[in-house]
């Protein structure tokens, strides 16, 4: 079944979660290239629109994980303040982690993921491997 079939035979409100999701991790991928990262951090801890439409947590982790594959270089870090974003357009306040670890003498990489009452909602595969970095609150 092709991708337009399988989104059409969602239901509508799962559709509807889609299309947010896709929206949302395009503007901070775009972000993320134009925008100071101060600016779009509190962006994302906001949210991007001005009405109060609460999301499942889970829920809005899948759709960003979904679309996600779609959107060129939807990094780690594109993907948890797009998230931090849809949910706080429902007013929850995840917490965004960022972390670092050695890769090879005189490299590092880091990795970013979203926190939600005490558990990772998006980028838990690799989080493991990092040490959080201490992050303004």
């Amino acid at each position: 079944m092709n991708l337009l079939r399988r989104v059409a035979s969602l239901p509508p409100a799962e559709r509807l979660l889609l299309l947010r999701a896709a929206c949302t991790v395009t503007f901070f991928r775009l972000g993320l290239s134009t925008v100071p990262f101060s600016r779009l951090l509190r962006l994302a801890e906001r949210g991007l629109r001005g009405s109060r439409s609460a999301v499942e947590p889970d829920r809005a982790a899948w759709a960003v994980r979904v679309v996600s594959r779609r959107v060129p270089h939807a990094t780690c870090l594109t993907q948890a303040l797009a998230l931090q974003a849809l949910l706080a357009e429902g007013g929850r306040r995840g917490h965004l982690r960022i972390g670092v670890r050695n890769e090879k003498p005189g490299r590092i990489a880091a990795h970013a993921w979203l926190e939600l009452d005490g558990r990772v909602l998006i980028g838990e595969r690799e989080r493991s491997s990092y040490l959080t970095l201490p992050f303004p609150k």
